[in-house]
């Protein structure tokens, strides 16, 4: 009632633990709860036994470290909350385990290095933000690890001199853009 969780034919808000299992008789979930909200260590689980998801909640919010896993049990991303915002490094995983991409937050916005990779581990992206928007070096690359291109963001749009490459490595074409748009070489 009202978004508070109450013990059963009660007027009391629930405080304490819930379990849930699976028909086959494997643990499903469990949760802790204060005052009618979800409070503390909650822990889900595939059918198979695998662990699912893993967070902790402070004062109704997410805070902490949280983690999600594949059915396979391989980690598929983990990082932390404060005050119900993502904060600090976060990490996700394509399911052989390899880094697919990490990201930093303050304050529920991605700030500071930003990188993506293939499935293989090779490096295809890189990054930065400030303030939740590209800002600074941009740079892509081929999955043979080539560069296919670089620049600059300022403010979240393309700013400044920007090369674009052949797989090969060669040249293709260079660029010049000011708050976004395209602006002619000199």
């Amino acid at each position: 009632r009202d978004g508070l969780k109450y013990e059963v034919n009660s007027q009391t808000p629930f405080t304490g633990s819930a379990v849930r299992y699976f028909d086959n008789g494997q643990l499903n979930y469990k949760s802790n709860w204060k005052d009618g909200n979800q409070d503390g260590l909650y822990e889900e689980y595939y059918e198979n036994g695998q662990l699912s998801v893993r967070f902790n909640r402070k004062d109704g919010k997410l805070d902490g470290l949280y983690e999600d896993y594949y059915v396979n049990g391989q980690l598929e991303f983990k990082g932390n909350y404060k005050d119900g915002e993502r904060d600090g490094l976060w990490e996700f995983y394509w399911k052989n385990g390899q880094l697919r991409y990490k990201r930093n937050y303050k304050d529920g916005n991605q700030e500071g290095l930003y990188e993506m990779y293939f499935e293989d581990g090779q490096l295809y992206e890189r990054a930065n933000y400030k303030d939740g928007e590209f800002d600074g070096p941009y740079e892509t690359y081929f999955d043979n690890g080539q560069l296919s291109y670089k620049g600059n963001y300022k403010d979240g749009e393309r700013d400044g001199l920007w090369e674009f490459y052949y797989e090969n490595g060669q040249l293709r074409y260079k660029r010049n853009y000011k708050d976004g748009n395209k602006i002619p070489l000199n």
